[in-house]
């Protein structure tokens, strides 16, 4: 299941948050992932926050997968609580109580 949200922040830039949950057969869990676009006034589509030419995307490559989605959160202006939000949105429409 995937949910999508876009935020507009201060400066116009709009960061679209998709959440997606990927169930585990084996174990019987889920797994949240998101993943974050950005794109600036001007821009006709989103793009990753950190691209080849960002001069932190080094640090990207080197860091580990939960330091790399912190790194891109920071980058792309919105905060933990953002997240929290698309992940309440994502529980209330996906995840009914059994």
């Amino acid at each position: 299941m995937v949910h999508e949200k876009v935020f507009t922040l201060k400066n116009r830039r709009e960061v679209k948050v998709i959440f997606k949950s990927i169930p585990n057969p084996i174990t019987q869990k889920i797994k949240f992932e998101y993943e974050v676009l950005i794109r600036e006034p001007g821009e006709k589509s989103f793009r990753i926050p950190i691209g080849v030419s960002h001069p932190k995307y080094w640090k990207l490559q080197k860091s580990t997968k939960e330091q790399a989605n912190e790194l891109i959160l920071t980058y792309s202006g919105i905060t933990r609580r953002h997240l929290l939000e698309v992940e309440r949105e994502f529980n209330n429409l996906f995840l009914v109580p059994a």
